[in-house]
């Protein structure tokens, strides 16, 4: 599993105009995820995705990619990876607590 999250920066613009032309540029790198058919979570701080290491982080260069081509000048990236071995079976992600409205996704 792959959390992570993109920060863009425009360049000129007042506070209110830059929020909102981020917000926009956000948008379409989540975009990008939506089309990537791969199971993810869009959260208040973070896209979390479940998949393959390399393709997820395919996955995130594109949305980077995204921020650029709408207009921002640098992109900040947070990410988080979580691996695990076919032994674990009681971990954070993989606990057998049954399917919720938070995790359905990835159980």
């Amino acid at each position: 599993m792959v959390a992570f999250q993109v920060i863009p920066r425009v360049k000129e613009g007042n506070n209110f105009e830059v929020v909102d032309k981020a917000l926009e540029v956000v948008d379409k790198a989540l975009e990008v995820v939506k089309a990537a058919d791969v199971p993810f979570q869009i959260g208040a701080m973070e896209t979390t995705m479940k998949g393959e290491l390399n393709q997820l982080l395919d996955i995130i260069k594109k949305a980077e990619q995204a921020c650029y081509d709408a207009g921002a000048v640098e992109v900040i990236t947070n990410i988080k990876i979580h691996s695990k071995t076919t032994d674990a079976d009681d971990t954070f992600c993989t606990y057998h607590r049954g399917v919720t409205k938070a995790n359905h996704m990835f159980v």
